[in-house]
């Protein structure tokens, strides 16, 4: 019997639902509440509604890596500067938590608020609150734009400086695409059990282009194959441009190392590669069903799996 590409895949994506987790799941969102409450009391009027954004919010999170963020955006005369308003957020969450076990911690373009792992959890319960400000006086609530502050040197960005980004937009570009949410979630829990470094924000970016307008077999496998095959002829030519919703002046794919993209383009050619030599073998080796979650156990072939990064992704 010939070995089903489909359904070890819908096994895959089976195993890694956030279902299985939702115990877990409520309490980060019961902590993302408390801290937009502390928030909302403190600044009052100086700031919009918060909402959520991240992995969970855009239904592309797996159970083993998912971000719950709280965005804060921020009236345009609420801080002098963007580091100003960055640095109030921090200080003010490090002020509520202090002397509470919570870790405060100062991160690219957010706070991390991490609380002490509880009885019965394997990791910590870890929010991103994500504070932007409109770009000009009553703007925001007709456009949605917000500038992030830049608090480390990054992504090609100095300490301090500001991107213009509309997270909205970001959401809503993959709304109502479930067909590349299966993908994107493959290519993200391939990602993390190979310890990838890719940013998944790309990886979201590439996965809506090379399905957009796809009208081959809809099973998991030829639509994985066909995008693993695009972003191999694509991903690492000077002319590939992957554009952000958010801002159209933002190439993602500008800050990503030709290095890196060259890497990219070699997993995906080595994964299809061996995936086609021996698909029983090297599907499963890929893309791992998450045990816990699963009846499932891997054989013993006798094969040892690859080891090489030259050869393998």
């Amino acid at each position: 019997m010939s070995f089903d590409k489909n359904k070890h895949l819908r096994e895959v994506l089976d195993t890694h639902k956030m279902c299985h987790v939702q115990d877990f799941v409520n309490k980060v969102k019961s902590r993302r509440e408390e801290i937009k409450t502390k928030m909302h009391d403190h600044y009052g009027s100086d700031k919009y509604p918060s909402f959520g954004s991240g992995s969970f919010a855009k239904h592309t999170a797996t159970n083993v890596k998912f971000d719950l963020d709280l965005v804060e955006p921020f009236k345009h005369n609420a801080f002098g500067t963007l580091q100003e308003m960055f640095d109030s957020v921090h200080d003010f969450l490090a002020e509520e938590y202090k002397n509470t076990g919570v870790i405060i911690r100062k991160q690219k373009v957010s706070i991390g608020v991490s609380f002490p792992i509880e009885k019965g959890d394997e990791k910590p319960v870890e929010v991103d609150v994500v504070p932007g400000r409109e770009l000009s006086n009553d703007d925001y609530l007709d456009s949605h734009d917000l500038n992030l502050c830049f608090n480390e040197d990054h992504w090609g960005f100095k300490k301090g400086t500001s991107q213009k980004t509309n997270i909205q937009k970001q959401i809503s570009h993959i709304e109502g695409k479930s067909n590349e949410r299966q993908i994107i979630r493959l290519l993200k829990i391939w990602k993390k059990q190979k310890g990838k470094k890719y940013k998944s924000f790309v990886i979201e970016l590439a996965v809506i282009r090379a399905l957009d307008g796809y009208d081959g077999d809809n099973g998991l496998w030829p639509r994985l194959k066909y995008t693993m095959e695009y972003l191999r002829d694509h991903i690492a030519e000077n002319s590939f441009h992957l554009y952000d919703p958010g801002n159209t002046n933002n190439d993602v794919i500008a800050a990503m190392q030709d290095y890196d993209r060259k890497s990219f383009k070699s997993d995906m050619e080595s994964m299809l590669n061996n995936i086609d030599s021996n698909p029983d073998l090297y599907l499963p080796y890929y893309f791992k069903v998450n045990e816990k979650y699963s009846g499932y156990k891997e054989k013993d072939t006798g094969a040892a799996y690859p080891t090489s990064a030259k050869r393998f992704g």
